[in-house]
């Protein structure tokens, strides 16, 4: 389940959707209830993008016991949860009873597939694997306001960020890309969720406000998520409505759906979501 969605509210209002977000909770003149309604949608789109994939999309853990094997001194396992972002433990033997643990395990992950770590050694053949890793894509938010040109940024959950990581910054018109120092420590995997503030390689260009996103997600992903919210909004009264008003163009998605309800955003997202699914 999503901590925050992986597109926040104000980052969907500046999407050309055309969608009037400002009256979702009819008879209520709080825009904080109305924002807080298209939070709750945006977490629900969030939750049906890793239904849709079979796994959590957001960086989380994984505790793994599996079976894998040694080959020209590599231990190879596949993981079950894609990308691996980083490994945290991993022990291995041919009983459970008796595992060696690899101390500060270098990896290759060959095509998102298949887990490469160096063991040395002359043996062969299958062996139990403990592993814990890291696997999915950053997604949180920045937590505290940020002027031009800080050197660090604090986020509400550094899960899954790596040293010397490119990360997207979605602010609404100071959007930008920051690399995060190489010399850079994060916290250990399973410690309590709290902001953390990572080192920049290069400071900022813009200065950054807290709730927007801190993102490693690609951005066709995250589309996805905004289709699928748009098709939940959309109204029998939006039905009449052009896409590109005062022309006869229209999405690639709208001309493929004669019945114009967001079906055809539905299909482009889960289309989308497709290549980031689970395939055991």
């Amino acid at each position: 389940m999503a901590l925050t969605p992986y597109v926040v509210a104000d980052e969907f209002r500046a999407h050309p959707t055309y969608l009037d977000t400002e009256t979702l909770r009819p008879g209520i003149m709080d825009p904080s209830a109305q924002t807080d309604e298209l939070v709750n949608m945006l977490l629900g789109s969030s939750d049906w993008a890793d239904n849709e994939c079979n796994q959590p999309l957001s960086a989380h853990r994984v505790d793994r016991h599996t079976r894998g094997r040694i080959e020209d001194g590599n231990l190879i396992v596949y993981p079950s949860d894609r990308p691996v972002l980083s490994i945290a433990a991993v022990s291995y033997g041919s009983t459970i009873s008796r595992m060696s643990y690899v101390v500060d395990p270098a990896f290759r992950v060959d095509d998102n597939q298949t887990i490469y770590i160096p063991v040395g050694g002359a043996a062969r053949g299958r062996v139990w694997v403990d592993l814990t890793y890291t696997a999915g894509h950053v997604a949180t938010v920045v937590d505290e306001d940020a002027a031009s040109g800080a050197d660090s940024l604090t986020v509400m959950d550094p899960t899954g960020i790596v040293p010397g990581g490119s990360y997207r910054l979605w602010e609404p018109s100071v959007e930008e890309f920051v690399v995060v120092s190489p010399s850079w420590t994060p916290p250990a995997i399973g410690t309590p969720i709290t902001p953390v503030a990572v080192p920049l390689a290069t400071p900022t260009l813009n200065p950054h406000t807290a709730g927007f996103s801190f993102s490693g997600m690609p951005a066709d992903m995250r589309l996805a998520v905004i289709n699928y919210t748009v098709a939940q909004l959309m109204r029998p009264d939006t039905s009449a409505e052009d896409a590109f008003p005062d022309t006869n163009l229209s999405p690639g998605t709208r001309k493929k759906d004669p019945r114009k309800d967001g079906s055809g955003l539905v299909a482009e997202a889960s289309r989308i979501l497709n290549s980031y699914a689970r395939r055991m």
